[in-house]
């Protein structure tokens, strides 16, 4: 089958620059003594994460949700931690049962009224294991660093409730364009997490993970001595928005594609194709790239001024497409885009050679 007989639009992924960009990744994490803890959210999908498993140097699998963490078990993984904090009551009832369905689930705590819903859960059988979130002063979860230490305390008051950990994620920092800045900024906010992590040691020696990072800042969040692993995502996709970043010496090269048609160009220099706002996520300031022969061809502009159905693609007026027309798109941000499909297509050459079910697709609770 080749590419073109796919349906428009369809997203697919590159299997050879797919595998090239885990292996750099498992090497250079291998390299700096670091595991890898790979984050779901941006593929959602269980063949994949299996494969991020088996290619190696991988201590288990990041989730956004309980709702993922949920898929993935169904799909036959292990070692999960969920990383973002569980408050709702109904929610933490289900943690209850995750935990004594899988081995190795971990789950993030910032507050005490979290701790004690979750210790109504446990038992000394089957104790639950947690991971302090420090606040990278982002703001969204976590607690301040001068913080963490009172609320492991807390944790200790329950003895079904085990510390395994620190997360600390700068999710804010990671398309900050110029490397030195975005190097500079993660490695003093990860200190502060570290030095979170070295007192909870003292009091708690089974304290032994201090975890985070993503794509953009993992260069600088290796050489964190006390980083124990990092929860990298986008790597493995790649998309336009990580395009525009510098990311200094190691460069991961986008596996993930849009496959869209031209719907009609009757308008010299414009273009409309059938990947709008329900086929490609909407993200500021990194528009799709449309790809020609393997690069990214910079004659095309993509915008969403079109709508939900249909996208916009503007270029020099002597280049002339055709309707039916088909391109490939480098999308706009991996994670969400990824959300909006049901499969996912792997090609290999110009031959599509699988099809990968995206599971988790809707899995936000």
């Amino acid at each position: 089958m080749q590419k073109c007989e796919l349906d428009t639009p369809a997203l697919f992924l590159d299997l050879e620059i797919f595998e090239r960009n885990l292996i750099l990744m498992r090497d250079t994490a291998k390299a700096a003594g670091k595991k890898l803890r790979p984050h779901a959210k941006t593929h959602k999908c269980p063949e994949i994460a299996k494969r991020q498993l088996e290619c190696g140097n991988c201590t288990g699998i990041c989730a956004a949700k309980l709702s993922e963490a949920e898929k993935l078990s169904e799909a036959g993984i292990q070692n999960i931690l969920i990383t973002s904090p569980i408050s709702a009551p109904w929610k933490i009832a289900r943690t209850g049962k995750l935990n004594r369905e899988i081995s190795g689930l971990q789950l993030t705590v910032d507050t005490p009224e979290q701790i004690r819903l979750l210790a109504a859960q446990a038992s000394c059988e089957h104790p639950l294991h947690l991971l302090i979130d420090v606040d990278p002063e982002m703001g969204r979860t976590g607690v301040n660093s001068n913080e963490a230490l009172e609320l492991a305390k807390f944790i200790q008051k329950f003895p079904n409730l085990i510390i395994d950990g620190v997360q600390c994620y700068a999710g804010h920092l990671q398309h900050i364009r110029d490397f030195n800045e975005r190097i500079t900024e993660s490695t003093r906010l990860m200190k502060l997490g570290a030095a979170s992590f070295n007192e909870i040691k003292k009091i708690a020696p089974q304290c032994h993970i201090f975890t985070g990072t993503g794509t953009g800042t993992m260069q600088a969040d290796i050489k964190i001595p006390e980083v124990t692993d990092i929860q990298v995502g986008s790597y493995c996709m790649m998309d336009a928005e990580y395009l525009a970043v510098d990311h200094g010496k190691i460069n991961f090269s986008p596996a993930l594609r849009i496959l869209a048609s031209v719907i009609n160009c009757r308008i010299p220099g414009q273009a409309t194709i059938d990947a709008g706002t329900k086929a490609i996520y909407v993200t500021p300031g990194a528009p799709p790239r449309v790809m020609k022969n393997g690069a990214v061809d910079p004659d095309f502009t993509y915008d969403w001024s079109f709508g939900d159905e249909h996208g916009r693609l503007t270029f020099p007026e002597n280049i002339t497409l055709f309707p039916a027309q088909r391109l490939e798109l480098i999308v706009s941000h991996c994670d969400p885009t990824v959300n909006l499909f049901d499969e996912l297509w792997i090609v290999k050459g110009d031959e599509v050679i699988d099809r990968w079910e995206i599971s988790l697709r809707g899995c936000c609770r």
